[in-house]
C-alpha cells in the first residue's frame, strides 16, 4: 500500500516490489487500505495487512482496488481471492466500492461511502484462503473497487499487497487467459460457491495452556496508574480508551494480611462483555519477615484467602509473591529475609493456597532482573523450584541513557553491561528454566526530550522483535505519569503511552499488530 494507486493514472510515489504488485496485469490488486474510526486522522496504506471490523470499539473498513483493463459489468462473473491471517470467526461483507479514494491519504474523516451489498461471506478465524465467486460489481476509470466490513462485532486480517507475495489480493474473470502470478485466472466456481483452504498453521487451531500460555501471539496487559486522581479502576478504563482495545490481562496490587481477592469489581472486568481480561495479582505481606510467612505465622489469612479464590475465582489468574524481591534480601543471620527465606516463604504461601483450594491459580515468579542482582552469589537461591512456578517474569524499563538503559524491545529484555557475566535477563531465564514462559510482568517506555524520536522508534520495531522471542508470552505495561502521589519522580521516567502524539501513534500501531492480537482474538474474544 505505499504506492499511489496506478489505475487512476496518478503517478507512482515507489518502485513496485513485487510481479503481486505490478499494476499493468489485469485483475491484480493496486491499492489497498482501511480507515479506523478512533482514529480519524490516521492513515493505513503502508501495512502489510488490512483488517476489517473490530473487537475493541474501533471499527475498521477495507478498501480495495483491482487494475481492469476490461470494463466489468454488473454480469460479470468474478472470482476474488483473498488471504485472511488473523481474526475471529464471523460475517464478512463484500460491497461496490466507491473510485474517490486514494491508498496514501484514505482515513475515517475522508473515507467515501461505500455502494450495494453484493455478497456475505462466512470466515472462520485465524488463517485461510477464501475464493469467492462475484456478481453485480462494476469497474470504473481507475479500476474495479470493492469495500469489505463486519458488523457483527468480530475482526478479520487480509494480507495486503505488501506482504509482497503471491496471498496479496486477486480478482479474476471467468474464461480468461492465465497471466503472470497476480493476475486474471480462470475461474469455473459456480457464483454462488465460496471455497475455504485452511492451512495446517491456521489461527484458529490456536489454544491456550492449563497455565495461560497462548500458543500463537502474546498476551498484552497493564497496570495503569491514575493519572488524575481517578481510581485505579477508572484508570484502566481510560487506559483502554486511550490503547483502543482492552486489555488481555489487568494487574492489581494487594497488600497486607487483610485483603481478599479477586473482589467483585475485578470480578467485573475479568467477565466484563466483550471485554474479558485475565486478572493478575501482585500480593505482598505487612509487617512478616518472608522466614515469618514461611513458618506459618500468616496461615489464617492464607487459608481464608485461599477459601475466598476457591469461592469466586471461577477462572484462571496470574499471582506474584513479592514481586522484585531482589532489594529486600538481607543475607544477614536472623535477618529472616535471605535468598533462602524467600524461596522458603514462595514455597510455603503456593502450598497453603493450594492445599485450601485456590485451585485456579498460576503462579509467576516475578524478578527486577537487572544485571546487578543476577551476579549476586545468592541470586539463584531465590527460586523457589518447578513444582511451584508456573511463569517468571521480570520488570524492565526503557530508561536512562543509550545504548544500554535506553535501548529498543530486545535489548531491554536481555540488558547487560557485560555478557561474559550476565546473559542479560531473557537469555539467563531461557537457559536455566527453558520449560517455563516468561513475561514482562511490569515495564514501560520513557519519553526523553533528550531523545524525540526513541519512544515512537521503540514502538515500531517492537513487533518484530517479539517475534524473535519466543518465551515471551505476556507483556503488563506500566503507564505512569513519572511521579508518584506524592510527587515524587520515578527513575523509570514517563511511561504513559500518550506522552507525545507521535509516541501514542506508534504505540496504536503497535496494539494492531496481528502478533499482539491473535491470542485475545483466538480465546479471550470467545
Amino acid at each position: 500500500m505505499t504506492a499511489a494507486f496506478l489505475a487512476a493514472g496518478l503517478s507512482a510515489a515507489a518502485p513496485l516490489a513485487s510481479p503481486a504488485l505490478a499494476a499493468d496485469v489485469d485483475g491484480a490488486v493496486t491499492a489497498d487500505t482501511y480507515s479506523t474510526s478512533t482514529r480519524l486522522s490516521h492513515t493505513n496504506g503502508s501495512n502489510s495487512k488490512v483488517a476489517v471490523g473490530g473487537t475493541d470499539g474501533a471499527n475498521r473498513v477495507a478498501y480495495m482496488r483491482f487494475n481492469a483493463e476490461t470494463k466489468v459489468g454488473k454480469s460479470t462473473e468474478l472470482e476474488l481471492k483473498l488471504r485472511v491471517n488473523g481474526g475471529t470467526e464471523g460475517i464478512l461483507r463484500i460491497l461496490q466500492g466507491p473510485s474517490s479514494w486514494a491508498e496514501s491519504s484514505l482515513n475515517a474523516a475522508n473515507a467515501p461511502a461505500a455502494g450495494n451489498l453484493i455478497k456475505t461471506v462466512n470466515v472462520k478465524g485465524g488463517t485461510e484462503t477464501l475464493t469467492i465467486a462475484l456478481t453485480g460489481l462494476e469497474s470504473a476509470s481507475n479500476g474495479l473497487n470493492i469495500v469489505l466490513e463486519r458488523t457483527d462485532g468480530g475482526v478479520t486480517r487480509i494480507d495486503s499487497r505488501e506482504a509482497q507475495s503471491s496471498n496479496a489480493p486477486s480478482l479474476s474473470t471467468k474464461n480468461s487467459t492465465p497471466p503472470q502470478v497476480g493476475g486474471l485466472e480462470p475461474a469455473p466456481v459456480p457464483e454462488d460457491v465460496i471455497e475455504t483452504t485452511p492451512d495446517v498453521d491456521s489461527d484458529a487451531n490456536c489454544t491456550v495452556s492449563e497455565i495461560l500460555v497462548p500458543n500463537c501471539g502474546i498476551w498484552f496487559g497493564a497496570a495503569a496508574n491514575p493519572l488524575k486522581g481517578e481510581s485505579w479502576d477508572q484508570a484502566l478504563l481510560n487506559f483502554e480508551q486511550t490503547a483502543e482495545r482492552p486489555m488481555d490481562i489487568a494487574h492489581y496490587y494487594k497488600r497486607g494480611q487483610s485483603a481478599m481477592f479477586p473482589n467483585n469489581n475485578e470480578l467485573n472486568r475479568q467477565n466484563e462483555q466483550d471485554a474479558n481480561r485475565i486478572l493478575f495479582y501482585n500480593w505482598k505481606p505487612s509487617g512478616l519477615t518472608w522466614k515469618e510467612v514461611a513458618d506459618g505465622k500468616a496461615d489464617t489469612y492464607l487459608k481464608s484467602l485461599a477459601q475466598h479464590m476457591s469461592s469466586n475465582a471461577s477462572q484462571k489468574f496470574f499471582l506474584s509473591l513479592n514481586a522484585e524481591m531482589e532489594d529486600e534480601v538481607n543475607q544477614a543471620a536472623g535477618s529472616g529475609q535471605t535468598a533462602k527465606d524467600y524461596a522458603n516463604f514462595y514455597r510455603h504461601v503456593v502450598k497453603v493456597l493450594r492445599d485450601n483450594g485456590a485451585s485456579n491459580m498460576v503462579t509467576v515468579m516475578n524478578y527486577t532482573g537487572i544485571q546487578k542482582w543476577g551476579e549476586m552469589s545468592w541470586f539463584e537461591e531465590l527460586y523457589p523450584g518447578n513444582d511451584v512456578v508456573d511463569w517468571i517474569a521480570q520488570d524492565p524499563y526503557a530508561f536512562g541513557k543509550p545504548p544500554v538503559w535506553l535501548t529498543d524491545m530486545e535489548g531491554m529484555v536481555n540488558r547487560t553491561h557485560n555478557e561474559k557475566t550476565w546473559p542479560g535477563f531473557y537469555n539467563w531465564a531461557a537457559e536455566k528454566y527453558p520449560s517455563k514462559p516468561q513475561m514482562l510482568a511490569e515495564w514501560g517506555v520513557d519519553e526523553d526530550a533528550a531523545y524525540p524520536s526513541y519512544k515512537a522508534d521503540f514502538w515500531e520495531t517492537a513487533s518484530e522483535q517479539l517475534q524473535d522471542l519466543p518465551k515471551l508470552k505476556a507483556l503488563v505495561y506500566w503507564d505512569s505519569m513519572g511521579v508518584t502521589p506524592n510527587g515524587d519522580k520515578l527513575s523509570v521516567g514517563i511511561t504513559q503511552v500518550d506522552s507525545k502524539a507521535s509516541s501514542l501513534n506508534a504505540f496504536q500501531d503497535f496494539l494492531d499488530e496481528d502478533y499482539i492480537n491473535v491470542a485475545r482474538e483466538s480465546f479471550l474474544n470467545k
